[in-house]
């Protein structure tokens, strides 16, 4: 039997972004367009398939609460995660300006390294869009940070964005490897070759 892989993945970002749409489309396939806020933090599950691997990889999800009375328990569930979508509505640029403060909020509560994506929600609302792509991208470039956007409504870029960041975790986790198998070959003598004669 296969060994499953398991990845934590959590998605932050103010309150009415759009986090609980993205992750219903995702997990169910599903569109509800008046969802309540998200109180504290929500839990889903996905198994998916990696296309590359053929591994099966189970996903799980946690969708935090924007609010900020909520921000100590967001910061308590970065530990242990592998990925960190950070979502802002493009209708709304003061969820687009907070993005710079969960990116640092990230950063102070995780490892180096960690794999994080921006994404722009609500895509679909053209005649809406008060955040251009080209801005996303530019945030995105300035965070160094990947960047898509997405439509929950249209089923739009969404699963785009897990498969991005599992081949990301997943290079990521790779490169950490190859990294300590060669430290324990430095350290362990038997595992360099002799020089001949």
């Amino acid at each position: 039997m296969e060994e499953e892989i398991l990845y934590k993945i959590i998605l932050v970002g103010e309150s009415g972004v759009g986090k609980s749409s993205i992750l219903v489309r995702f997990t169910d396939n599903t569109f509800t367009p008046h969802f309540a806020p998200t109180l504290g933090v929500d839990f889903n599950v996905k198994t998916i398939r990696n296309k590359e691997t053929g591994q099966t990889v189970k996903l799980q999800l946690w969708d935090t609460a924007g609010q900020e009375r909520f921000k100590s328990i967001t910061q308590t569930f970065y530990r242990g995660s592998h990925g960190v979508i950070v979502v802002y509505d493009v209708t709304d640029p003061k969820s687009f300006d907070r993005c710079k403060n969960w990116v640092e909020d990230i950063n102070q509560n995780t490892q180096d390294g960690m794999i994080i994506i921006l994404v722009g929600n609500k895509s679909d609302l053209t005649s809406q869009k008060k955040v251009s792509t080209e801005q996303g991208k530019a945030l995105a470039d300035t965070l160094n940070i990947k960047f898509l956007e997405t439509s929950a409504k249209e089923n739009f870029g969404v699963t785009q964005v897990f498969d991005l960041l599992v081949q990301d975790i997943e290079a990521t986790m790779k490169n950490t490897e190859q990294v300590k198998e060669r430290q324990m070959n430095l350290n362990d003598p038997t595992a360099q070759k002799k020089s001949c004669c």
